[in-house]
């Protein structure tokens, strides 16, 4: 509980607290918009957190707004608001849940859970402090602060989530279920606009974008997500039929998106559930070469095949790659500043309409940004958590654990291979308004819970056998007594 024993007689002190936060609010919204945005948003959470007095339903309500914000927003205020507004209100609310997780950890007297893999704790403590040395070459000192503080962010809500999950099994379930209704209804209302569209006559290759600022945030959503909703999703549901639905739902919207990245990194992840599933060789490679041929195969509406390929345009991916690499050479070490790309690529790039395009490749993009040293710090980072997720797993039992962990290695193993082609978000600058952007920060989190979860079973299975035992030698010396 947050709060205890709010009484009335407090209601007077309440009311002149609001109206001075109201005022407050009013000031600090005319000095800066955005700061009253987050500062609105960070006053509804802890109403809220008042009220229902459970840091679980704002995490699930958090969830589902900025699941559904594009949405919300675009339909309420002019599209230029989006960016600003929604923002605000992603960082104000998670910043709140955050705190008010920490309040809850304090106030109810629980400690909080010690994270044991040394060789992620250093890597991400070496990356971080990187990032803040960077900050005395940067360009442009305020934004790379502002994406520095996204990143720590987004590694605060991993941990929270880490502390979360270790405590009971059914808050990592119901956190994948609530990540599972939101997909299944983005992915659902993509086919049938999809549906629609190809009814109507009308073109689809790269055109469905619905919650999305472009094709390639659905597809990123869609390629993070499947994973672990195959492996810990699909058991929430109670029959074949409505699993075989789901799946094939999911796998068409990932389609739809037409990212190639996505499908490329959506093959690898399921590749691998695949090859540790222990399916046969040739199954394996056929399920993976159908789903490939499918992926280049079908006819495109509205599209040749050139366009197909190419993009509906010129992607200029070689000349955004060349103009990174160039501008990564300069600044080796330290880079331009996290979050400064584009004020430096017109000085790399010829092309007028890529000059404010990113870089599409992570790895390119931090070695610009934050120098050579940050790129080698992220690939150790993967290869920590590979190594770790991997051990975990194999020394899991309860099954349900080692799907989830499963799971979650699959999708960060996506994220490594689609990070060569597109912009991401896992140790990287972003700004975003969707939770998609949070939930390799989450999944981050699984592999190590279900360590935690794991060893608690085990020391309770201990502790009740160890009681067990206990009674049977006092019945055995006082059988009387006992009886």
């Amino acid at each position: 509980m947050l709060v205890r024993g709010v009484t009335q007689k407090k209601g007077i002190f309440a009311i002149a607290v609001a109206v001075v936060g109201g005022l407050m609010l009013s000031r600090l919204t005319v000095i800066s918009p955005l700061l009253g945005v987050i500062a609105l948003a960070c006053g509804v959470v802890l109403a809220l957190a008042l009220l229902i007095r459970n840091v679980y339903s704002l995490i699930y309500g958090w969830f589902v707004l900025t699941g559904f914000l594009f949405v919300i927003l675009y339909r309420l205020l002019p599209s230029e608001f989006y960016p600003f507004v929604g923002r605000g209100i992603f960082w104000g609310v998670l910043l709140c849940i955050i705190g008010a997780w920490a309040l809850d950890n304090v106030l109810s007297k629980r400690r909080f859970l010690r994270f044991d893999d040394l060789g992620i704790k250093v890597t991400l403590i070496l990356f971080l402090a990187w990032c803040l040395l960077s900050l005395f070459g940067s360009l442009d000192v305020v934004n790379s602060v502002k994406q520095i503080s996204h990143i720590a962010i987004g590694l605060m809500a991993s941990y929270m989530f880490f502390d979360l999950f270790s405590r009971d099994d059914k808050n990592l379930r119901q956190t994948v279920g609530i990540i599972f209704i939101v997909v299944m209804a983005i992915s659902g209302i993509v086919v049938l606009a999809a549906v629609q569209s190809v009814v109507l006559g009308l073109p689809v290759y790269k055109r469905i974008s619905l919650w999305f600022w472009n094709t390639n945030s659905l597809g990123l959503l869609l390629f993070m997500s499947i994973p672990i909703l195959l492996t810990g999703g699909l058991p929430l549901l109670p029959n074949k039929g409505m699993r075989a639905v789901a799946v094939i739902f999911m796998l068409l919207a990932l389609f739809l998106s037409f990212s190639r990245a996505s499908w490329l990194a959506g093959l690898v992840s399921i590749s691998f559930l695949l090859w540790r599933s222990r399916i046969k060789t040739s199954m394996q490679a056929a399920i993976v070469m159908g789903l490939l041929a499918a992926a280049l195969a079908v006819p495109i509406v509205g599209a040749d095949v050139y366009d197909f390929f190419a993009g509906e345009q010129y992607t200029g991916r070689r000349e955004i790659w060349q103009g990174a690499w160039f501008a990564a050479c300069e600044r080796p070490v330290f880079g331009t500043g996290i979050g400064n790309w584009l004020q430096v690529a017109p000085h790399y790039i010829q092309t007028p309409w890529l000059k404010q395009v990113g870089t599409h490749s992570v790895y390119l993009q931090n070695a610009a940004e934050i120098g050579f040293p940050s790129v080698a710090l992220m690939l150790v980072f993967f290869a920590c958590f590979f190594y770790a997720s991997l051990k975990i797993e194999q020394q899991l039992r309860t099954p349900y654990l080692v799907s989830v962990t499963r799971g979650a290695t699959a999708t960060l193993l996506g994220i490594l291979v689609h990070g060569i082609f597109e912009n991401g978000f896992l140790l990287t600058a972003f700004s975003a308004a969707e939770f998609t952007v949070i939930l390799p920060y989450i999944f981050i989190a699984i592999p190590f819970s279900a360590q935690k979860l794991e060893e608690k079973g085990r020391s309770e299975g201990q502790a009740s056998y160890q009681s067990a035992q206990n009674r049977t030698r006092q019945f055995l010396r006082h059988p009387q007594q006992s009886g």
